[in-house]
């Protein structure tokens, strides 16, 4: 394993976390295992933001995008929607960031209606999109979908 982690108090197992990488290097992680990896908590273990931030370096794709949180839609989305260039804030625990960008690209489509956008539910994961300013904007949107104006 090429990493180097700091070693703290309640932190990833490091058994565990050096066996992943080493089957990441391999080429035997699959791609859910590499968007979704579960890590036990250990008394001692490898700083757990160090272990992400290396996962999520490592699913990057060639524009730095992690290729598990690209917009997956039917429809392109328009350069310049509502929902285009709307950043949030990543948190420890927040709305999964693949399902939000999903609802964002439908937004900007026009292939969502107000009703379906305040019907929408969001999973909590680790290191997502922060969940008070996912649904400001969702309500916004949802607004200006109801007032047939763009925000």
């Amino acid at each position: 394993m090429n990493e180097e982690f700091d070693v703290v108090l309640r932190g990833y197992d490091r058994k565990q976390v050096d066996a992943f990488f080493e089957r990441l290097a391999a080429g035997a992680v699959t791609a859910e295992e590499l968007e979704k990896p579960s890590f036990r908590v250990a008394m001692i273990g490898y700083d757990r933001h160090q272990v992400w931030d290396v996962v999520e370096d490592r699913f990057a794709g060639p524009g730095g995008e992690a290729a598990a949180h690209a917009v997956v839609t039917p429809a392109q989305p328009l350069a310049g929607g509502p929902a285009s260039g709307k950043e949030f804030d990543l948190v420890l625990r927040g709305y999964d960031r693949h399902q939000v960008n999903v609802i964002l690209a439908r937004v900007d489509a026009g292939t969502i209606t107000a009703e379906e956008l305040l019907e929408t539910s969001f999973t909590v994961v680790m290191r997502g999109y922060d969940r008070h300013q996912v649904w400001d904007a969702i309500k916004g949107f949802a607004k200006a979908l109801e007032d047939g104006t763009e925000e």
